[in-house]
Formats: structure tokens, sequence, C-alpha cells
């Protein structure tokens, strides 16, 4: 817990109980083209019978569905009904290791035990399944109008072994397929690629060789490759084995190498022998967006944090110390990589908005984009109070500030119906109220977002922050009717 203004700020407090209704305390309004249903996904909870879980990324996952139509938005969420989950909620003490938190009983207890899956990373509608992403497992499918839990998919048995599967797949929205990667650190460290079909048959795809154990949370996709931005997180052999045979948590085996550099992998998705870069090292979570460009150059925007893995991760620590302790201001600064066709590497910031959870019209994925939105922060803060807007044609930056105390979740895009221009649309995103410690929902429209929400509706309790979420035209019935689309 921290403080803004000397008022309790809770961040990631828990969220036990489980609603379904209709958002009625509104301002403004729900825009009449606007029908669908938003989906989110973080940690619901932060404990594990009774005991305190020791980084945000092992909290219980629990999704928030915003259903929209006929002006009106209904609320809707549940726990990811995993093994963890459920043996949490009767178990002394936590009942399994997580990548941040060790069971009780020593060596015995946590020695080659791999992490628990708690399905709380991210979420997608593909192929008409709605799966929870966990980027050390398989995805967990649930049911799209109720959130009922329905257990771990495998893409019928194409996900092998632990079934990796990366929390931030990428589309082509001109041939619906989608691609992901999965991290392996054993017994050979490398990036499992993947390609789904519009159907949702999975197919591997190729692999990326590592040195050595490594992590790597995001990709990018272009028309040509999976581009892989891999920045020097290593396991040092001693603390990877320490972390297997239960001496220490999996995140402190993480160190920040720079003599290692970063490595670019570009992964044709036609086949072909993976081309390898090298380049200087950065600190970075995820992309905002790849393509080709008009010269046959490999174009990546990403968020470069100025800053070493123990200060990120400072930021990324359990509630009791979540940024109460670090000093390093919130957010990476927007950063291109580009890869000429002779092999050049060459990396420029281009806006000076530091910020995290970069979102773009999903249209224009895998092709050259002209605006992005981010979770800002201004003046230095310690954590996200803005919306961003960046101009990638204009060099221009809009910004919505958003009232002291309150906390934007990542923004997720809504195209209109119909829409021709990039930016016409609506950007989504839940706010968190931390001196009330309550919640809403925030509507803009993203051609204008300095003029401020169009809709806002509060919630009847508080939301934890969450990490990421999708949009779907889909329109999702709690009730369990048939859906309409």
């Amino acid at each position: 817990m921290t403080t803004i203004d000397n008022n309790p700020f809770q961040v990631y407090s828990p969220l036990y109980d489980e609603h379904d209704y209709t958002i009625d305390d509104v301002t403004g309004e729900l825009p009449a083209e606007l029908r669908g249903t938003v989906y989110r996904n973080g940690p619901g909870k932060m404990e594990a019978g009774g005991t305190p879980l020791g980084h945000i990324f092992d909290g219980d996952g629990m999704l928030s569905m915003y259903s929209m139509s006929d002006g009106v938005v209904r609320f809707r969420n549940r726990f990811v009904q995993t093994k963890h989950y459920q043996r949490s909620i009767i178990s002394e003490g936590a009942p399994f290791r997580a990548l941040g938190t060790m069971r009780d009983g020593g060596l015995l207890a946590n020695a080659l035990r791999f992490p628990a899956n708690v399905a709380n990373t991210s979420v997608i509608m593909n192929a008409g399944k709605l799966l929870a992403l966990w980027e050390g497992g398989r995805p967990t499918e649930l049911d799209p109008d109720t959130l009922r839990t329905k257990g771990e998919y495998d893409y019928d048995g194409e996900l092998k072994w632990l079934g990796a599967f990366s929390a931030h797949p990428k589309w082509d929205r001109d041939t619906g397929e989608m691609f992901n990667f999965g991290l392996a650190m054993a017994p050979v460290p490398k990036l499992i690629c993947y390609r789904v079909d519009r159907q949702g048959k999975l197919s591997r795809l190729g692999q990326v060789k590592l040195p050595g154990p490594m992590f790597n949370h995001d990709m990018g996709l272009t028309k040509r490759y999976l581009v892989f931005v891999i920045p020097p997180l290593v396991f040092p052999l001693h603390k990877f084995f320490g972390a297997a045979f239960g001496l220490r948590n999996y995140i402190d085996a993480i160190d920040y190498k720079a003599s290692v550099g970063t490595t670019i992998a570009l992964v044709p998705r036609d086949g072909g022998k993976t081309r390898i870069f090298h380049t200087d090292p950065m600190l970075h979570l995820h992309f905002a967006n790849a393509y080709d460009d008009e010269n046959g150059d490999v174009v990546v925007d990403v968020l470069n944090y100025h800053a070493t893995w123990e200060q990120l991760n400072g930021q990324l620590a359990g509630v009791e110390t979540l940024m109460e302790t670090s000093t390093m201001p919130y957010g990476g600064l927007p950063t291109r990589v580009r890869v000429s066709g002779s092999g050049k590497v060459t990396i420029d910031e281009f806006s000076d908005v530091p910020g995290e959870f970069p979102m773009i019209n999903i249209n224009q994925m895998a092709r050259p984009n002209r605006y992005f939105y981010l979770s800002a922060a201004t003046g230095g803060s310690l954590f996200p109070n803005a919306l961003a807007k960046i101009d990638n044609e204009t060099g221009k930056d809009t910004l919505f500030q958003f009232p002291d105390g309150h906390l934007p979740h990542e923004v997720i895009f809504a195209a209109r119906p119909g829409a021709t221009e990039e930016d016409d649309g609506w950007l989504i995103e839940p706010v968190l109220d931390g001196i009330n410690n309550t919640a809403g929902l925030y509507i803009f429209d993203a051609r204008r977002i300095e003029a401020g929400p169009v809709y806002i509706g509060q919630l009847r309790h508080h939301l934890p922050l969450s990490f990421h979420g999708c949009y779907t035209p889909r329109v999702a019935q709690p009730k369990g009717a048939t859906a309409t689309r």
C-alpha cells in the first residue's frame, strides 16, 4: 500500500466478490454505435491460503467483462477456476509454488516444481473461444457469456509438455491468422513459434534458439516476419538451477546483463532461415506494433525503460511494496527499432511521453500505424495518471490528464463500424479512483481524447489494476441467453 496526498492507495487490493449488474451510475452517454464486449484479465487477489503472494505475477486471474449495447453497459467479473485458485481458497498457506512465491516447507516443497498456472495475464477471443493467457503454460478456456471456466486448452494436443503460450499473440487481419510463441527453458532454451488459422487450428512455425535461459514477454508481426526484440534478461545458470531446486524464486533468478545486448530475431512467416541481429541493450516489456516499410525495412516500436531490472521489478513487487520504495518514474519511452535489408539496426526514441500498455487499432497490426495510445505518466509520476495519443506522422503527443489519485488501466481500442480513418473509434479504459477505492469505466472518442470521456460508468466497488484485455464486436449475454453478433 502506498499513499497519494496522505490517502490510502491500494492498487491491487483484492476483489473477492463476484458481481453481475447493469452499470446505472453514468455520466454522459454510451455511443449508440458502440456494441460489443471488452474483456480484461489481471490478478484479482494477492494471497493464497491466507499467505501473501510475493509478486503481482502470482495473483489469481480474475476476468472482468463489460458488455455494451443499446446504450447500457453490463458488468460481470469471475475468477478463473484454475487448480491454484480452487486450492488457494481452502488451503492453509500457498498450495503451489509460483513465479515469485515459495511454498512453506523449504526445499522439499519447492524443488523441481514448476510455477502454477494462474491464468492472470491476458485474454483473447480467437476462433470463437475466449482464452485467458498466462505465458508459462496453456491457455484456459472460459464461456464468453458467463465467464464459467471450462479448463485448460491445448489446441487439440498441439501445445506440448508445459504448453507455454505467450500473453501477446498478434493477428494479421488480412489473412485472419493469429501468431504467437511459447518460451521454453529446457532442455534447450528457445522460443517456439506458432500459427493459428481462421478455424483455430494451431501449427508450429519455427523456433529461435537462445544462448541460455532468458525471459521474453512480447513479439511483433509484419507481413513477412514474426519479430522478436529480446532484452538481455537472463537467468545465470547458478541462479537458474538455484530456482529449479527451490533455493530462490524464479523472479529473483533474473538478471539484466547489459553486456549481452539486445537480440533481434526475424522468423519468416512462410518458412526459411531465421535472421539474427545484435544491437545495444534495451529493457522493455511491450511492443506497440511492427511492420515492413516501403523500403523493405522492418520497423518495431517498443517502450524502452531507462532503468535496471531491479528498479523495474521493484514496481512489480507485492502489494505492500508496490510503488512504495521505487523512485523510478512509471513507464518506458516510445522507441523505434529499425532493421534495414542489409542488417543495419538503428534505435531512436521518438516521444518523451513515458507510459506502458501500448494499444493500437488492431486493424493496423502488421502494417504501418499512424497512432498508438498509452497509459501515461506525467510530471515524473511513479504511477500512470494520463491517457496519451502518439501521432507517428506529425510527432504530436495529445494527453488527457486524469484527476489526482486516478489510475488508468490499459486502454482498449474499438473501431467504429464502417470506419475508414485509423482513429475513428473509441478508447475504453477502466480507471481506479485510488483515493475513494472505487473504479469506473471511461470511454473516449479516439479522435478527440483531450475533450475528455464521452461516457463514465461508475462501478459499485473497486477494481484491482488489471494487465491486458481485448474487444470483440460480439455482445456477451451475461445471463446465458443467445448472444447477438
